[in-house]
């Protein structure tokens, strides 16, 4: 009846309304994806692209009526409002009702936070801010390529797999109750960190760190894990070490405070236009990041497709419907490899991908 105190030594303090609303946030008591978004107006800001995209990802069938889809999904209440979550991934934009999730992705000279040579904010939904936070990564990293068999093989700095997985968890994890902080994507000459307000859950303790899951935003794990962009709770950090360790690109480091960071230091030599047989040139002047690496940048086409995308686009014309899966087996091509061959194939409309993610398949685009 007098309030709420906590105990901090020998002193016992009066709790303000702020510090109470603090606690149960910290506490999980209060979910942030759960509470209803006031900001959202439904009908000026559902993004009907955005829903058909999710549920191809999420092999969901239209059929079924969308409000009651979205409320078994915990994205509307059952007034019909966008909860936070909602916002999240079926939003136009979240630049005015959720300005802290936007990720921000920032490219330096050197290896200090000094001179900025790129610099994007994405604030898009959460799938489409995932992608290009990936894509501003690899645009800005290099390849080394090896050529142990028949075909080359590209072999990122940073693998694929493990990048992607530090991002979906920095979005999916990050503490949305601290609105003075975003999601950040650095890239130095010798590092890439990536940082997110809020460290570990209260639920999960240091020792735990890598070996159990807690999700602070349950909603937004669910829906990430519907579409295939976490596989299992709890996994996420060993396969990002396990990818790490097999490429001997990088090494990675964690740590978490108030924030939670993940760095990934590049290894010497490493970074400029890389080399044949998995070794790569030596370093010379510049830090060689400064649009794309060599051979392996997004915007590659310059005129017309390089042959290796120019022999995949013939393959999907003579095996229409192949799944990634399948392509990668025929052609001996790593998936990390050719989701980037895909990919400008795909926004020059010369393929397209139809069915869900699970199940899809590739066909050539008829003219």
């Amino acid at each position: 009846s007098k309030g709420f105190f906590m105990r901090i030594g020998a002193n016992t303090q009066k709790l303000t309304r702020n510090e109470i609303v603090s606690f149960f946030q910290k506490e999980g008591r209060v979910r942030f994806d759960e509470l209803e978004n006031r900001k959202a107006d439904f009908e000026q800001d559902f993004d009907e692209a955005a829903w058909t995209h999710y549920l191809e990802l999420s092999g969901i069938t239209p059929k079924i009526e969308r409000a009651m889809l979205l409320r078994n999904l915990d994205c509307v209440t059952e007034e019909g409002r966008l909860t936070n979550a909602g916002v999240l991934f079926f939003a136009k934009s979240m630049e005015f009702s959720l300005m802290q999730a936007t990720v921000v992705c920032v490219l330096y000279r050197g290896t200090e936070k000094l001179h900025i040579l790129d610099k994007k904010d994405f604030s898009g939904n959460l799938i489409e801010n995932i992608e290009n936070a990936v894509l501003f990564v690899q645009r800005h990293t290099n390849l080394a390529y090896s050529i142990e068999h028949l075909r080359r093989e590209e072999i990122p700095e940073i693998p694929e797999v493990a990048l992607r997985e530090t991002i979906v968890n920095a979005v999916c994890h990050r503490n949305y109750f601290e609105k003075g902080a975003n999601v950040m994507v650095e890239v130095f000459a010798d590092r890439v960190e990536i940082t997110n307000p809020g460290g570990l859950p209260s639920d999960l303790s240091p020792g735990e760190f890598g070996t159990k899951s807690v999700a602070r935003n349950p909603v937004i794990a669910s829906l990430l894990q519907r579409a295939d962009y976490i596989e299992r709770i709890g996994t996420g950090i060993n396969r990002i070490r396990d990818a790490v360790k097999q490429s001997g690109t990088c090494s990675v480091e964690f740590s978490f405070s108030e924030f939670f960071t993940v760095t990934y230091s590049l290894k010497p030599g490493g970074r400029l236009n890389g080399g044949l047989n998995g070794e790569f040139p030596k370093e010379t002047e510049g830090d060689g990041r400064l649009n794309g690496g060599l051979n392996g940048g997004i915007g590659g086409l310059n005129g017309g497709l390089k042959p290796p995308v120019d022999e995949l686009r013939k393959f999907i014309a003579e095996h229409p419907g192949f799944q990634m899966k399948e392509l990668s087996e025929k052609l001996s091509r790593s998936v990390s490899t050719l989701e980037k061959q895909l990919r400008p194939l795909v926004e020059k409309r010369l393929v397209e991908r139809r069915g869900s993610r699970k199940t899809g398949g590739y066909w050539i685009v008829e003219p």
